[in-house]
């Protein structure tokens, strides 16, 4: 006659891991599918350095006024690119309305550039050229807002190696998906709202102007600072760059997070109909070559605004411009754009340089 198992969960603890484990799993799995409203992902933004991506979100989901062209990058490309003044240019000199939106935020991260793309093109396909931020060295990490804007799909399915932010991003998630049911259930507890037209800022908002920052007081994008004070600035940046430390075959691995979205990016564009390009702007004093462009040309044109980085006047710190930088540079985009067009024809040349 066989005998009873009579083993106490004690004596196997391995079982009682695993069955956790498992429970652990599913119930993470179950909360992907907890349905929420997009919206209040991007309100979870407000009071933060990256505030305005809800505007962002606003003119992509909310506003039908058509985008023809895109900006999303960097800090240095939101204080650089004054979207009114580009598409004054363009129209001017096309003889045809051209609408120009600036999507950037702060901080470095092409994964959370893609997810406002992924958004754009759902509302937006229409979209002719989406303009994307160029620095000196490729960065390494992932956006820190990416957990919060990004699918969770789009979560799951980033690179893992080497993303030093995955694990982090996929505990965040479960958190993320509940909290984001509950208030898209009940948004007057959460202080959730509903799309105000009354207080949106609109088709044409500037990004750089000078704001009210949530995390600071005052921006003033008018002020100009001296050579003197810009230089030591700029070259601690640049000597912070760290090159590359992997052999050029792994530069996949290394610089995953902005190779796999930058190339993600490029497809969801050409699966639209649309074109990339990037945009270089430099340190101050420091128009260093960029390190990949090669990458980059690949997928479509690199503009740099060189000479601008001799001129302090049109600085805010060593690397934003000011308000008068930014529309100096804004014009000279909508100049070299009406000239060069924007064609698929254009990748793999040579970086163009918006300067006269």
């Amino acid at each position: 006659m066989e005998q009873a198992d009579t083993h106490t969960p004690k004596e196997r603890p391995w079982l009682l891991l695993a069955a956790v484990l498992a429970g652990f799993f599913a119930l993470g799995g179950l909360t992907m599918l907890l349905p929420h409203d997009p919206y209040a992902r991007y309100q979870q933004l407000d009071g933060t350095l990256h505030f305005r991506s809800v505007w962002s979100y606003e003119r992509v989901a909310f506003d039908e006024t058509p985008i023809d062209i895109a900006i999303i990058g960097n800090s240095r490309l939101q204080s650089a690119v004054a979207a009114p003044v580009v598409q004054e240019e363009l129209s001017k000199q096309l003889g045809r309305e051209v609408r120009v939106a600036n999507l950037s935020l702060p901080q470095e991260g092409r994964n959370a550039h893609y997810a406002m793309a992924r958004q754009l093109f759902e509302h937006h396909p229409e979209v002719e050229l989406v303009i994307l931020s160029a620095i000196e060295a490729m960065p390494r990490d992932g956006h820190p807002a990416f957990r919060n804007i990004a699918d969770p799909g789009d979560v799951i399915g980033a690179p893992a190696l080497i993303n030093r932010d995955y694990g982090e991003d996929l505990a965040f998630i479960p958190f993320r998906q509940m909290s984001l049911a509950l208030q898209s259930w009940f948004p007057e507890l959460f202080g959730i709202r509903s799309f105000d037209e009354a207080s949106y800022w609109g088709s044409d908002y500037d990004t750089t102007l000078s704001y009210e920052s949530p995390t600071g007081g005052s921006i003033d994008k008018d002020s100009i600072y001296s050579a003197e004070l810009l230089r030591p600035y700029a070259e601690e940046r640049i000597r912070s760059i760290t090159p590359p430390v992997l052999p050029a075959g792994f530069a996949d691995q290394e610089f995953a997070i902005e190779r796999y979205y930058t190339q993600a990016i490029a497809n969801l564009a050409h699966d639209n109909g649309a074109q990339v390009a990037f945009l270089y702007m430099p340190v101050f004093e420091h128009p260093v070559p960029l390190r990949e462009g090669e990458f980059y040309r690949n997928l479509g044109r690199v503009l740099t605004a060189d000479c601008i980085a001799a001129d302090a006047s049109k600085y805010s710190d060593y690397g934003h411009l000011n308000t008068p930088g930014a529309h100096k540079v804004s014009r000279m985009l909508g100049d070299t754009l009406a000239r060069i067009g924007w064609d698929s024809a254009h990748a793999g040349e040579d970086e163009v340089s918006l300067c006269p």
